[in-house]
């Protein structure tokens, strides 16, 4: 029986943008389905089309069959009366998808208060439990912005298959969560699902779990079929590309110079040169961008950094990987110098040359965006914070030029962030932050919300940056692919940084 069937779908935004160009899809019981494609070819907004979520002023045509019952037309309250017990979603965004002034408890518990109905006793924590969170019951009673990216994802995808329904739609359900936890919680997606339909830019995870793959280009299909069939042997240059870019280069040695192997430079440093998990501590050269020293963040009961030490230099990119929750961000925010640590320094270098001095790319893009900008204000404002006042057409020019620099070419620089997807939107992210010039750049999971062939220009682009002189320290759930381009990878447990000699050196 078919649960979701698409036919000759069109979707115009307001502006103009044509998202989807006449898509068709159909996906019977029990079916698991991926869609992939680069950022901004339309894959969220046909997730967003069948559940009724599209701005006010788009065109849709076409028709959309959710169960039998067509959804195109049908008014908000009937659509609100099938989001859940009907057609489960898990967002992209956990953070937009969540109430700042309610608890996490609250977001999942409202998968069932939304229809006017009451959680299971003990079933919320039991949920939370079965997806990794530790402590359930504590954590469930905190508010969302003390949660870490992937662990507010898993109470999303809880929340969002809560009434196992006949179809999951899941738009990059696991792109915050390591490899293993993004297995174990999208097994646990399926198995209360029906049907499942995954947006995905991880294809690995795609060869795992779907059965049948479309492909997604310009808003149009391009390519259909079998997942282990497509994967193996794709057939259109838009696909070719994506298989292509899903295995990481090995990363060429860099020349001597700063941060290299050869100037007694960062990695030389072990865990007792510092402080307590110190890393790459020693030296104290003039080419220190930032010191952190014993390094302590609480968040009420829980200590998300505990006495964490380490150096950052010019030129020099820092991995930071670890399992969702394990205070990757937390620390990323703390060398940022966007919160305060509870106790010990975090001390940023002086008298660089360079006009900026730290800029953070956020884990969040679309938050971090002023949805009320076009895309130009938003690029210029660092450029306009140190050189002045820039006429509206100066401006205008300077924007088109740092899209195309991080392969927007094509996006109009009067577009607002709501129009775009969230990789498009991490990418203006990354723009605004290099045009700064910063002596430091923070980028928290800079490629987690891209396909893996824009993922890897971006990372070129960031590796670029870094050999000019910016220091980068670079959070990442990715190991594979940020060992081709990081100096050095560290790991994160619980709060500490892991004192092994493999998470100390070197990857080149």
């Amino acid at each position: 029986m078919s649960v979701l069937e698409v036919r000759g779908l069109t979707v115009t935004y307001p502006d103009g943008h044509r998202a989807l160009d006449d898509v068709d899809l159909r996906i019977d019981d029990g079916e698991r389905w991926a869609v992939v494609g680069r950022s901004g070819s339309g894959k969220s907004t046909l997730v967003r089309t069948v559940l009724g979520l599209l701005p006010a002023g788009t065109t849709v045509t076409g028709s959309v069959r959710v169960a039998g019952r067509e959804v195109l037309g049908l008014p908000e309250v009937a659509l609100r009366a099938l989001r859940g017990p009907v057609i489960g979603y898990v967002p992209q965004d956990p953070f937009a998808a969540c109430d700042p002034l309610r608890t996490v408890g609250h977001h999942v518990a409202s998968a069932w208060r939304a229809h006017r109905a009451t959680p299971p006793a003990g079933r919320v924590d039991a949920d939370l439990a079965a997806v990794g969170i530790e402590d359930p019951a504590g954590s469930a009673a905190r508010h969302p912005h003390t949660w870490s990216g992937g662990m507010l994802q898993r109470a999303t995808i809880v929340a969002g298959a809560a009434h196992s329904p006949p179809l999951t739609l899941a738009d990059e359900p696991t792109s915050a969560l390591d490899a293993e936890l993004a297995d174990e919680v999208l097994a646990l997606v399926r198995e209360r699902s029906g049907a499942l339909l995954m947006v995905s830019h991880d294809l690995a995870l795609v060869a795992r779990h779907a059965q049948q793959v479309v492909v997604l280009d310009g808003g149009r299909v391009v390519e259909r079929g079998p997942a282990a069939r497509l994967l193996a042997a794709p057939a259109a240059p838009a696909t070719r590309t994506l298989v292509a870019a899903a295995v990481p280069a090995t990363r060429p040695a860099p020349p001597a110079g700063p941060g290299g192997p050869d100037d007694g430079g960062p990695g030389d440093g072990g865990p007792d040169d510092g402080g307590s998990g110190g890393v790459g501590s020693g030296g104290g050269g003039s080419d220190v961008v930032v010191r952190a020293d014993r390094v302590r963040r609480r968040y009420g009961t829980v200590t998300a950094v505990d006495e964490v030490s380490l150096t950052l230099r010019a030129g020099e990119v820092l991995g930071l990987v670890g399992r969702s929750g394990s205070g990757k961000s937390t620390l990323a925010r703390l060398v940022a110098g966007l919160e305060r640590p509870d106790a010990g320094t975090v001390v940023h270098g002086a008298g660089s040359a360079r006009p900026g001095w730290v800029m953070p790319v956020f884990q969040d893009p679309v938050a971090s965006l002023d949805r009320r900008w076009p895309l130009w204000r938003t690029l210029v404002e660092p450029v306009r914070a140190r050189d002045g006042r820039l006429s509206r057409a100066a401006a205008r020019r300077r924007a088109a030029s740092m899209l195309d620099r991080v392969g927007l070419g094509e996006v109009d620089p009067d577009r607002r962030p709501a129009t775009l997807s969230v990789g498009q939107a991490q990418r203006v992210a990354i723009a605004r932050a290099l045009a700064a010039e910063p002596a430091l750049l923070v980028a928290d999971e800079p490629t987690a919300s891209l396909d893996v062939a824009t993922a890897a220009e971006v990372t070129a682009l960031l590796a670029g940056v870094a050999r000019a002189g910016t220091a980068v320290l670079v959070v990442s759930h990715d190991r594979d692919r940020l060992a081709t381009w990081a100096d050095r990878i560290v790991t994160m447990r619980s709060g500490r940084l892991d004192p092994s000699p493999r998470t100390q050196g070197a990857h080149r």
